[in-house]
């Protein structure tokens, strides 16, 4: 499926510019961005459940763009479920196939069918008869995606689908729902603004900024090789300075750094760090710096470096066996720079 020339408009204000996507059969894409990036529009408007001021919504070959949700036969999950409260998980699963027309909806029998195998693939036997507020946020979710899978949808889309679950859960469904997909191959689109479920889950991620795709790219693609300071921002800590390249040599406030240009163009620039492509040094290597910090993370520590020739702070990976303290004077070992021209 694609999109073409997506243009929405709210009293005046562009949610979406000019958004074109091209989604892969069978593939699972992610749209990430920051609140107000024009991800969640562009998802209901390929649901049908928003209509674009301009442009076109394509599955294969068919116009979609007029199309109603019914007609365009997608499925949606939503954040918070959105499952009928007085329906057991079965009647939940099986809503979307007993509301279809006569002449197009399954007999009692394959419906229960249906259902029972979707039971099973979402992993919630025995749970057929209880109702959603005797299940965990996680079942709820998996009741959800069930119910979105039985309709047999050309599409599947996903919204912050586990944006209202604790940590944990979602860690754990994100492997969940990676695992389903490749076992029933649908062609689903996911939107988050976590930087982390999307390069987990996704086989390819589109960045929306200002109602904009700023990349599309594999994982690996966006992050070693982001297409502007913003996808290289928004995926990660950064730490930017302003620098100057001249004659091969990077300057930061006049002062050479230890630093390759990387073949950057001469001229202001702004070199971008990540603390995972950083490291200490002793004092007299790398570029000078002092320890204001350092904290604990989930992976390790991190030390803040104030750098001499800059107010700008950089965060550095430290290692665990590493034994820096405040105020220690030190070195930081640039593993990889990145370079953009200065804004």
């Amino acid at each position: 499926m694609r999109v073409s020339g997506i243009l929405k408009e709210f009293r005046g204000a562009r949610a979406l510019d000019g958004v074109d996507l091209a989604i892969h059969p069978g593939e699972l894409i992610a749209l990430l961005g920051p609140s107000g990036s024009g991800k969640t529009t562009l998802l209901r408007i390929i649901a049908g459940l928003d209509f674009a001021t301009a442009g076109s919504v394509f599955f294969g070959a068919e116009d979609a763009t007029h199309l109603t949700v019914q007609q365009r036969r997608v499925g949606f999950v939503f954040q918070h479920y959105a499952l009928f409260r007085h329906m057991t998980v079965a009647d939940n699963i099986a809503y979307g196939l007993n509301v279809r027309p006569r002449r197009e909806r399954p007999s009692s029998e394959a419906i229960r069918r249906k259902v029972g195998e979707l039971i099973e693939l979402v992993q919630l036997n025995g749970l057929d008869r209880r109702y959603p507020a005797q299940l965990s946020g996680g079942q709820r979710q998996r009741v959800a995606l069930a119910r979105a899978l039985a309709v047999e949808p050309r599409v599947l889309l996903l919204d912050e689908p586990f944006g209202a679950l604790d940590a944990k859960v979602r860690k754990d469904l994100r492997r969940w729902l990676r695992d389903i997909h490749d076992r029933t191959g649908h062609t689903t689109v996911f939107v988050t603004h976590d930087q982390d479920e999307a390069l987990e889950l996704a086989d390819r991620v589109a960045i929306l900024a200002n109602g904009r795709i700023e990349q599309v790219g594999t994982p690996d693609e966006i992050y070693e090789s982001p297409a502007s300071p913003f996808v290289l921002s928004f995926l990660g800590d950064t730490a930017a300075l302003p620098v100057e390249i001249r004659q091969g040599r990077v300057l930061l406030a006049g002062e050479p750094l230890d630093v390759d240009p990387e073949g950057a163009a001469e001229g202001a620039a702004t070199l971008y760090l990540r603390p995972n492509e950083t490291a200490l040094t002793p004092h007299g290597t790398g570029i000078p710096g002092v320890i204001a910090g350092l904290r604990r993370t989930v992976n390790g520590r991190r030390a803040e470096v104030r750098i001499a020739a800059s107010d700008t702070p950089v965060e550095v990976e430290v290692p665990p066996d590493q034994a820096w303290s405040v105020s220690d004077r030190v070195g930081v070992h640039v593993l990889k720079a990145r370079f953009f021209p200065a804004a």
